[in-house]
């Protein structure tokens, strides 16, 4: 049976009201959520904010607990005895003669156990256990490395923000330059060329600020990945280039190094290796069998108790293969060990003398030809208001002021870099903590000494000078 509900007209109509008010109601709730979450500003994110990203949420760091619950589940079984066994004997039954149907029949229960001889229990219990805590070495290593990482794409994103800041600094020099060229063009002070090369200038700038803007959104995004997300939810980092850190001495960053966890990982696989070597030893023993039971004879109805013992013989260890196969493992180890310890070693070295160059290039940059340049250009831009130089040498001064700021920022860049290899290497800060990178109030803000020269000098018209005109 079907039942057809009919709609009144005035009632449908309502409902389409209410029905279309409803959707109205909740796309001004959508769009309103959409205005707020444009307006809120994206946070600044810090070094440490980043580190613990990485550290609860990272894609590959999530996966180590499942294999170390994995490892303690095998170093559990490992531990486990043979179970024992239950046999039943039913001899002399359905033959002929005196042993034809049940009469004669010998029934035999018994139960037997396995006992495993040269102690393999312990030892693939140990073997086990060491396993385990290689694992966890792993996860050590991959943890550190992970936080290098961040480290390293948390400066990348420091670098390329300072780089876009005065990017942009150049694009507003450059505008004044142009607009300068321009009335002096229109005054026929200034040659067709030269209004040309401002343009071109421009629109240099322009492509420059674009390119970074880019290279800074992939910094980001590469960053943000450490953590699972495909997009960066956060605005600028906050860092500062210029703030080194006093520079460790040698001798106390070579003793640190002997705890590096690479050779750390090194001693824990030596105990592994020994101890499957001594399981191969013990499992070249033979096992023993002894079991206990009750017989039955039908014929009489008389029990006795039966007795057993098996072991088998020991013509030949089979399991020699597998000791010697052992030992080499243990022999190939200890070289590796040697072979990374020279190759941290060196590396340590190498990463030092790179960190006190790149700590002179900053300060030679900062200290001396960084105000130099500066100076220089705005002698010219000056003089150039007042027709001695002309546009070229004013463009080669800012060329030269921007590729020792760009230089300034890469030493500091290479710095920071360097300093987070030998903390990788050694696996602890070396500076007490980790704020190289942070903000201090002693640090010297570098940024608000490297602002281009304005031409606030020139921008006027009636500025031009009476050399300018003849010209």
């Amino acid at each position: 049976m079907s039942m057809l509900f009919r709609l009144r007209p005035d009632s449908g109509r309502s409902l389409i009201i209410r029905t279309t008010r409803l959707l109205i109601c909740g796309a001004l709730l959508s769009l309103s959520g959409l205005i707020q979450a444009a307006d809120r500003d994206p946070v600044t994110l810090t070094l440490a904010e980043a580190f613990a990203r990485v550290l609860s949420d990272n894609p590959e760091l999530a996966m180590y607990p499942y294999d170390i619950r994995a490892a303690e589940a095998r170093a559990l079984q490992a531990g486990f005895r043979p179970n024992p066994q239950v046999s039943l004997d039913v001899e002399n039954i359905a033959g002929n003669g005196e042993f034809s149907g049940t009469d004669a029949m010998e029934t035999t229960l018994a139960l037997s156990q396995v006992i495993e001889m040269g102690g393999k229990r312990p030892l693939r219990r140990d073997v086990g256990q060491w396993r385990r805590q290689t694992v966890e070495r792993d996860y050590e290593l991959a943890r550190l490395d992970a936080l290098s990482a961040a480290a390293s794409r948390y400066l990348e994103v420091a670098q390329t923000q300072r780089l876009l800041a005065f990017a942009r600094q150049v694009v507003d020099f450059t505008s004044t330059a142009e607009k300068v060229a321009q009335r002096r063009f229109d005054a026929g002070s200034a040659s067709r060329a030269e209004l040309s090369r401002a343009r071109t200038d421009l629109m240099q700038a322009k492509l420059a600020v674009s390119n970074l803007t880019v290279r800074l959104g992939n910094a980001k995004r590469r960053l943000a990945s450490l953590w699972g997300e495909t997009s960066a939810d956060f605005g600028d980092v906050e860092a500062e280039l210029f703030a080194l850190a006093p520079t460790p001495e040698f001798a106390s960053v070579q003793r640190q190094l002997e705890q590096a966890p690479q050779l750390q990982r090194f001693m824990t696989l030596e105990r592994l290796r020994k101890a499957e070597l001594d399981l191969a030893i013990a499992r070249g023993r033979q096992d023993i069998e002894v079991g206990a039971g009750i017989r039955r004879v039908e014929g009489t109805g008389d029990t006795g108790v039966v007795f057993s013992f098996s072991m088998p013989l020991g013509v030949s260890n089979r399991n020699q293969g597998n000791i010697t196969a052992a030992r080499e493992n243990l022999t190939k180890l200890d070289l590796e060990k040697k072979t990374t310890r020279v190759k941290v070693f060196t590396e340590l070295r190498n990463a030092f003398a790179q960190l006190e160059q790149a700590r002179e290039r900053v300060t030679l940059l900062r200290e001396q030809i960084l105000p130099e340049a500066q100076q220089a250009l705005t002698l010219v831009q000056e003089g150039y208001g007042d027709g001695r130089f002309s546009y070229l040498e004013l463009v080669e001064a800012r060329r030269q002021l921007l590729s020792f700021e760009t230089e300034a920022v890469a030493a500091a860049t290479d710095f920071h870099q360097t300093l987070i290899t030998l903390e990788t290497l050694t696996g602890q800060p070396l500076t007490g903590e980790r704020q190289s990178l942070y903000p201090t109030d002693t640090a010297n803000d570098f940024r608000s000494q490297l602002r281009l020269p304005t031409l606030d000098s020139i921008d006027d018209e009636g500025s031009l000078s009476p050399q300018d005109e003849s010209q």
